[in-house]
């Protein structure tokens, strides 16, 4: 049985909202701060309004994006007509000029790392940073692929059925969030550059007729929602466990991975 594409935007949409609303309880979860008040006390003196928090402001350009490339999708022969427009470097073409996104989508993270051996001061420690990493870059592979798998959208060059969303775009755009998150306190331009550097990757991708715009954008929304998770995730923990949690890398002959502790 053929499976329409507005089943599939449907099927999509309810994935998403279900990602959202997960989101949104585990942020409500991990929150300790809410404290039994006096009637007398006005609530709105204890707690700052719903949209100042640091949530939402994170939420808003990923929110955006999805919304972009949902817009996209739901406006027939859009995504053909802008991928006309936009594809010049097509992978089949023996004049296909190799653009270095594979690379590129890699280069923030390398670069935050770097820069700690030159000693610059990240915002978090070796440790707990790499670990935010490995949980940011877990995550936003099993969202990407199990949304390739259902979505099961053909690429423009008609190679195979995985274009949506694109996982190099995704894979740059956690790590622009990264080192926005540990170096971004130097200047807003080394944020800057590490989003450019993301963006480019999602250009790349589009000129190259590996994907359509709109699986550049769900792309790069899943790259930044996921990390911006997984570091509320590490404040909440944080938070709970304090001193009493230790989470150190564990290397061995045949395999690597994470040690972790916790005193009662």
């Amino acid at each position: 049985m053929k499976i329409s594409g507005k089943y599939k935007i449907k099927q999509l949409i309810l994935l998403l909202l279900t990602a959202i609303t997960f989101f949104s309880q585990s942020v409500a979860a991990q929150s300790d701060s809410v404290k039994t008040v006096s009637d007398t006390i006005p609530i709105g003196r204890l707690s700052p309004r719903w949209y100042n928090s640091k949530y939402v402001k994170e939420s808003i350009v990923p929110v955006g994006l999805i919304a972009g490339s949902l817009a996209i999708m739901a406006v027939p022969h859009l995504k053909e007509d802008l991928q006309r427009q936009l594809s010049w470097n097509n992978q089949l073409s023996k004049h296909y000029i190799n653009l270095g996104e594979d690379y590129v989508r890699y280069a923030p993270i390398a670069a935050e790392y770097a820069l700690n051996l030159c000693g610059v001061k990240a915002e978090h420690k070796f440790i707990d940073r790499t670990a935010i990493l490995a949980v940011a870059c877990v995550v936003n592979d099993f969202v990407v692929y199990r949304t390739k798998l259902l979505v099961h959208e053909t690429r423009p060059d008609r190679r195979a059925r995985e274009s949506f969303p694109s996982a190099h775009t995704a894979m740059a755009f956690v790590s622009a969030t990264f080192v926005s998150k540990e170096l971004g306190y130097i200047s807003p331009w080394v944020s800057a550059v590490a989003y450019l550097s993301a963006g480019y990757v999602g250009i790349c991708r589009v000129a190259d007729n590996a994907h359509y715009v709109n699986d550049v954008l769900m792309g790069a929304a899943v790259g930044m929602m996921t990390t911006q998770a997984s570091y509320w995730a590490y404040d909440a923990l944080k938070r709970r466990l304090g001193a009493k949690l230790t989470l150190m890398p564990s290397v061995q002959s045949r395999q690597t991975g994470f040690y972790v502790s916790y005193s009662f």
